[in-house]
C-alpha cells in the first residue's frame, strides 16, 4: 500500500446551537489530510451536508472533543459561535 493509500484521519469542526448532539448547526469546517488543505471559515450560511452532529454521527464520524461547558452564556455577547464539537474519521484519502 503506497503513502497515498495508507488511513488518514479527517476533522470537522462543528459548531451547534447547543451542546445537544441534536441541535442545529451554526459552522462547520472540515480539515481534510491532503497536502495544501487551506479551510475558508466564512460567516455566510453553507451548504453543509450534516444539519446536526448526530447526522455526521450516523455518516461514520466520530466525537472525539465536546464542547466545554464552564458556564452558560450569550454567544452574542462573546467573540464565539455555539458550542464547538470536533469529529474525526479515519479514511484512505
Amino acid at each position: 500500500m503506497s503513502s497515498a493509500q495508507q488511513p488518514r484521519q479527517r476533522l470537522l469542526y462543528i459548531h451547534a446551537r447547543s451542546p445537544n448532539v441534536f441541535s442545529d448547526i451554526l459552522g462547520f469546517t472540515a480539515v481534510e489530510p491532503i497536502e495544501g488543505c487551506r479551510p475558508e471559515i466564512t460567516a455566510e450560511e453553507q451548504d453543509w451536508p450534516y444539519n446536526s452532529v448526530h447526522e455526521a454521527i450516523v455518516d461514520g464520524w466520530q466525537v472525539i472533543q465536546f464542547p466545554h461547558l464552564q458556564a452558560p452564556f450569550d454567544d452574542k455577547d462573546l467573540d464565539v459561535i455555539g458550542y464547538e464539537f470536533i469529529l474525526q474519521k479515519i479514511e484512505v484519502v
